[in-house]
């Protein structure tokens, strides 16, 4: 299959699975249907009764308004990615079929800028199923749980940490509403996960991809130098050869601004709802930390590997971005900048400031989104959870 046929299909995928919940990506005109209702209620149901119960488990014990606020941070991290796909469905729509222009436009120019597009649509893929298996397995696990311990050892446990007012789930109707109940929001929540973490990961892996495709124009560019230096020692006096340098200077100047720009999209676009992810993520490992430190909760246990996982898939791609920043640094530091005329080395002196000065993925304007951002709130999270619990407080 040609790269281009691989992204539709990819893009394809996700609006499927969009369009489980309502939400079309795709369409020029928004609509809300039954299913949109269905999604905005979910995290809205979860608040009213996730916080009232909250507060009434939290006077009788702190340990119990614990309890029931560790998806607190679910609800935060998947408003967010709610909230961004209804406000921003436009110029993610638009993102989408620039990333599909890209791949047709480009897989006609040879067999290196097909190999770098597939390179770069393999690495989605790997992401895609990665979060696919976690997501399915946890989530799985969550609602299956409850029925397994309450068939095989008659405990009732809910699947979301609180219980509806007039809904005793002592009785087997009350139970069996409040499972129904607990079952949209968590299977909402699931997909809606999914949904938004592959409509962000698809377009932050096109920056490595363009980094790879601008390497590629660098090394032509640069090929011509050699050759323009090579032929000053054989040709003859009088003689000159450009060898099309100014028009593969231009192409690569063009090229490194779009590159510039797609990225300054990209994190406008989507830089709330990657902070909302990374700290809500943060916070709730403090809280389910904190409970399982005092006493094992299965619950708060299977809910904080989905906040771990979560933050260190978001935070290792961000610093394969910064390896993306470096790599075109690099690759512009490289060039035979000698071989080019005083007006060309005007031209490369601009992109190389540019280059020098990317404009790195910041959440919040605090920390950076990388690998040492995770590391960093783990053992913040760590701490603090530990505190909590030897304090008892």
């Amino acid at each position: 299959m040609k790269p281009s046929q691989r992204m539709h299909g990819l893009v394809q995928h996700i609006n499927a699975v969009a369009q489980q919940l309502g939400l079309d990506m795709l369409t020029v005109k928004k609509e809300y249907i039954f299913r949109t209702w269905v999604t905005i209620s979910a995290p809205l149901t979860y608040a009213v009764f996730g916080v009232y119960w909250g507060f009434l488990e939290a006077r009788r014990h702190w340990l119990e308004g614990i309890k029931s606020s560790i998806m607190l941070g679910g609800l935060v991290s998947g408003s967010a990615k709610l909230l961004t796909i209804l406000l921003r469905h436009t110029p993610i729509r638009d993102l989408l079929h620039f990333i599909i222009k890209i791949c047709e436009d480009y897989e006609q120019r040879g067999v290196d800028f097909i190999h770098a597009l597939n390179f770069g649509i393999d690495r989605v893929y790997k992401i895609q199923r990665i979060i696919f298996v976690g997501y399915s397995i946890t989530f799985l696990i969550m609602l299956l749980m409850p029925l397994v311990l309450l068939f095989y050892k008659g405990i009732r446990i809910t699947v979301m940490p609180y219980e509806i007012p007039g809904l005793s789930i002592d009785s087997n109707i009350g139970y069996g509403l409040t499972y129904l109940q607990h079952t949209i929001p968590e299977v909402v929540g699931g997909i809606g996960f999914y949904l938004g973490d592959m409509l962000v990961l698809l377009a932050l892996n096109q920056i490595q991809t363009f980094a790879d495709i601008f390497q590629l124009k660098a090394t032509a560019l640069n090929d011509a130098l050699e050759r323009k230096e090579h032929s000053r020692h054989v040709c003859n006096v009088g003689e000159y050869n450009d060898f099309n340098i100014q028009a593969l200077l231009m192409d690569l100047i063009n090229w490194h601004q779009l590159f510039v720009d797609y990225c300054e999209l990209v994190e406008k676009i989507y830089d709330n709802l990657i902070a909302a992810q990374v700290f809500a993520a943060s916070v709730s490992i403090v809280i389910c930390l904190c409970v399982n430190l005092n006493e094992f909760d299965l619950i708060s246990a299977i809910f904080f590997l989905v906040s771990a996982y979560s933050m260190s898939v978001y935070c290792i791609v961000g610093t394969q971005i910064e390896f993306a920043y470096d790599q075109v640094y690099q690759t512009v530091s490289c060039l035979s900048w000698h071989e080019l005329s005083c007006e060309q080395r005007k031209l490369y002196m601009m992109m190389l400031q540019r280059a020098q000065n990317m404009k790195i993925i910041v959440l919040l304007g605090i920390t950076p989104l990388s690998l040492g951002t995770a590391l960093q709130a783990s053992e913040l999270d760590v701490c603090f959870g530990n505190l909590l619990a030897k304090n008892n407080i």
